[in-house]
């Protein structure tokens, strides 16, 4: 855990409601570099929300430049690598933590023949003891088990026919997503086939800039959401543009 990135998100953000959770979520996972791989599922267990709720936030955070996709890396699981760029370099102020009640206050006595400091302050450290607490070592030791895994980010098997075909038609695509929405892609496929998913990327494409899969993945959502009419067009618009690459009148 980063204490610094978790005070920077408590301190400095201007996230709310599910959002700051994410936040929140993502900087107690990271390390000192505020970075830290957190999948949809995981994200949706700590905030206690839907999915759609939790990527809408985390589409919102990455928009405002409070959250950023870490390209070509996962997680251990696929999981997605976020950093929190505006917490970098973040350093908590020297009264944070402290207990409420440990620091007197005006008009505050100690009892009679008492230290001045609070319960166990002051006290020598048992014989061969050392002076840093169990706690403080753990936190020490806990940013490097959190740093994500230098590994690339491939697409999956199944999405290898989509990801040749829009490079093909020249659509440029990030792929920066977890395993879960890797597999939500794949099911858009099962249901809509390859080339429908492309035609509508490459209605939909604008300039030469490669936009991210997640951007993509709610693209190709309106094709559940699409009336049987719209869907009973692409599909002849489809097999014409067939018709006309094989040279069939």
């Amino acid at each position: 855990m980063s204490l610094d990135a978790t005070d920077w998100v408590w301190t400095q953000s201007a996230a709310r409601g599910t959002a700051l959770v994410v936040l929140l979520a993502v900087a107690d996972k990271a390390g000192a570099d505020c970075t830290a791989y957190a999948g949809t599922a995981m994200l949706m267990q700590r905030t206690r929300a839907a999915r759609s709720t939790v990527r809408g936030a985390v589409d919102a955070l990455l928009g405002s430049g409070e959250l950023a996709v870490v390209e070509g890396l996962v997680g251990p699981g696929g999981e997605t690598v976020y950093r929190l760029p505006l917490a970098v370099g973040h350093t908590r102020s020297e009264g944070a933590g402290i207990r409420p009640g440990s620091v007197s206050g005006p008009g505050r006595k100690s009892a009679p023949g008492g230290p001045e400091t609070g319960p166990g302050e002051g006290r020598n450290p048992a014989p061969g003891g050392s002076e840093i607490g169990p706690q403080n070592i753990s936190n020490k030791r806990e940013p490097e088990a959190q740093q994500p895994r230098a590994t690339r980010s491939p697409l999956i098997p199944e999405l290898h026919p989509l990801g040749d075909a829009l490079a093909a038609a020249g659509v440029g695509v990030r792929w920066t997503l977890g395993l879960g929405e890797q597999r939500d892609v794949v099911r858009l496929v099962q249901a809509h086939g390859v080339e429908a998913l492309v035609s509508l990327a490459a209605r939909r494409t604008t300039g030469t800039e490669p936009k991210p899969a997640r951007y993509w993945l709610k693209v190709w959502g309106d094709l559940d959401r699409a009336p049987a009419a719209y869907t009973d067009n692409l599909a002849a618009g489809l097999a014409l543009l067939k018709a006309q690459k094989e040279g069939t009148p």
